[in-house]
């Protein structure tokens, strides 16, 4: 991907030698593959993959059995579903509207609680790039080489400052424009954030539970925090075909509460 050598402007439409291209037949199967030398196998065949060199992206490739696969440009998304997995990753709607909260931007530093799979991390560096710096605590260190795995594959990671430590009683880093926590018990949080964020900055808290999100909000109160805000997102998906447009049976309900607060300055004595 381009922002891992930080390079800015137009994204080329021909594909090149060490892409990575998001190869499509459908919703289910789809695969993300480096353009280099060697062949991919589907069940439905193979190709060689130098051949998509100096094709345009949207263009389509055909393998040995008949099989058309459509060849985009891998958005975050598609790479984040490809991680591996050791945890549970939060659900693209909480991180989007999180990040859209957050107002991160180029040249940000933000701070990350609960690194898990990487998925929030990747999206905070697409967030920050091609300037700004995250740095993201994990306690698990298995969990760790996990997510340095995804985020490298993500393209990020000479964006992303890893640590393998408890930062309850503070972080590393000071000066940081945002803190983003995903923890079982993000209360134990609020003071290290007030403590690192710039006045003003902003905190993001995710939270299962009711029970949680209730003492993330005492906390935050009694920490030197405005909260701006605590909501839950629901995504219902819808049947797209002429004549048959309806909701699905199915949706995409609770998954955590998203909490948005910002650092208060102390009051100045008379």
């Amino acid at each position: 991907m381009a922002l891992a050598s930080k390079r800015v402007g137009v994204l080329s439409r021909e594909i090149k030698l060490g892409d990575r291209v998001l190869l499509y037949q459908d919703a289910r199967r789809k695969w993300i593959a480096k353009v280099e030398p060697g062949r991919f196998h589907t069940h439905r065949g193979y190709f060689e993959l130098a051949e998509l060199v100096g094709k345009e992206y949207g263009g389509s490739i055909r393998t040995s059995m008949g099989q058309n696969l459509a060849v985009f440009r891998p958005r975050a998304l598609d790479v984040v579903e490809s991680f591996d997995r050791p945890t549970q990753i939060l659900y693209p709607k909480d991180i989007g509207y999180a990040l859209f909260q957050l107002g991160i931007g180029n040249g940000n530093r933000v701070l990350e609680v609960g690194t898990g799979s990487g998925a929030l991390t990747s999206a905070l560096a697409r967030g920050i790039a091609p300037d700004g710096q995250v740095f993201t605590y994990e306690m698990r260190p298995e969990f760790l080489r996990a997510a340095k795995a995804n985020v490298d594959k993500a393209g990020f990671g000479s964006l992303v400052t890893f640590h393998n430590k408890d930062p309850t009683e503070g972080f590393d880093e000071t000066g940081v424009d945002a803190v983003v926590v995903d923890l079982g018990d993000p209360w134990r949080m609020v003071k290290a954030a007030y403590g690192a964020l710039v006045g003003g900055g902003l905190l993001a808290g995710f939270t299962p539970t009711i029970n949680q999100l209730e003492k993330l909000a005492v906390a935050l109160r009694e920490g030197g925090f405005m909260i701006l805000e605590a909501v839950e997102l629901l995504m219902r998906e819808f049947k797209t075909e002429a004549g048959k447009v309806r909701p699905e049976t199915r949706m995409i309900g609770h998954t955590a509460y998203v909490t948005i607060a910002r650092k208060l300055l102390p009051t100045a004595e008379a």
